[in-house]
């Protein structure tokens, strides 16, 4: 197959995830924001003179151009599944911002299509690629604190006002599981590299309808056990702490953070050695994953072996489980 030169990307949806993408694509010099879609014209024209794009398109126009090779899909949570759909339909390659679809029924037809057509086809977990959880699932790998047996994470906070309306609005699948309960239940799965086996779960619900604040426990099938506790409307600690058999890992801000402190004992409550591990990150963490959908691309693979179609598709079984545990379903489903 022949190598790839540069990938000409376009983005539907130009709102603040989008930026973020913008400015990330235009730091990697193998790839190349070309055009940027959206339902209001005039949005895609600001945002096309405020990061260096050059065309606007409507979202029919993008997926048809010749000049885009990627789609990034940025839009709201309900509108993932259509967006996809009609890139991959137009023979486009996807990544698709978390989550990945609203539902796995949505997911399961996307991963279908991308099949079929041979194209590539990835979750935006982003976090998945930043060097210090490579390092730590490498270290869980090597069982340099033992056999894994108990993780609890905590990750939350009170929803900012330019994300507000997206979270709590159950007509664009808002909630806290489908926007940030998904962070840590990929970060374990991704750390363990398993699927939980059994699923327990609970939430409180808020005014509007929406799951405001989620527990999940989890057993996997290494027998390790984890508890997530996530919400949009609380200020929580962002912290996962991993438990094994020698020792345990503390790592503050597990979604995005460069440093994590590793303890060891001798099967006494004795610490018996300490350190400290640091993985210097780019100020941007997209560059990662936008790096990892070039190199992919260019050797021909449709998915990546980081977050493969299936592992993405299973994750999003587990908050379905949930959500049918409570009896939370979107309007539009």
């Amino acid at each position: 197959m022949e190598k790839v030169k540069k990938l000409n990307w376009g983005i539907m949806g130009a709102g603040v995830i989008a930026k973020r993408m913008a400015n990330a694509l235009n730091k990697t010099p193998q790839n190349h924001l070309y055009g940027i879609a959206s339902k209001t014209p005039s949005r895609a024209k600001i945002f096309a003179d405020e990061n260096g794009v050059d065309q606007t398109y409507s979202y029919q126009e993008l997926v048809t151009s010749k000049a885009i090779d990627v789609v990034y899909v940025a839009t709201t949570h309900n509108f993932h599944f259509e967006n996809a759909k009609l890139a991959l339909e137009n023979g486009k390659h996807v990544l698709i911002e978390k989550p990945f679809t609203v539902n796995a029924n949505e997911a399961r037809e996307l991963v279908r299509i991308a099949r079929k057509k041979k194209l590539f086809l990835m979750e935006a977990m982003w976090v998945r690629f930043l060097p210090a959880q490579k390092t730590l699932k490498k270290m869980l790998k090597n069982q340099e604190i033992g056999e894994i047996k108990e993780c609890n994470i905590t990750f939350g906070g009170i929803v900012s006002p330019k994300y507000e309306t997206r979270l709590k609005d159950p007509n664009l699948a808002g909630g806290v599981t489908l926007d940030m309960g998904i962070y840590p239940i990929s970060f374990i799965c991704n750390v363990l590299g398993e699927i939980p086996v059994e699923i327990k779960s609970m939430t409180r619900f808020s005014d509007l309808g929406v799951d405001e604040i989620a527990n999940y426990m989890f057993r996997f099938p290494s027998g390790c056990l984890v508890n997530i506790c996530t919400s949009f409307n609380l200020h929580m600690i962002d912290k996962a702490i991993i438990y094994g058999s020698k020792g345990y890992i503390e790592y503050p801000q597990f979604q995005v953070g460069q440093r994590f402190t590793v303890s060891q004992h001798n099967g006494t409550n004795e610490i018996v050695n300490k350190s400290e591990v640091h993985e210097p990150c780019h100020d941007n963490g997209f560059v990662y994953q936008v790096e990892e959908v070039f190199r992919c691309i260019n050797e021909g693979r449709l998915e990546s072996e980081i977050i493969s179609l299936d592992e993405t598709v299973k994750i999003m079984e587990v908050m379905d489980k949930m959500r049918n545990e409570w009896g939370f379903k979107y309007p539009f489903e």
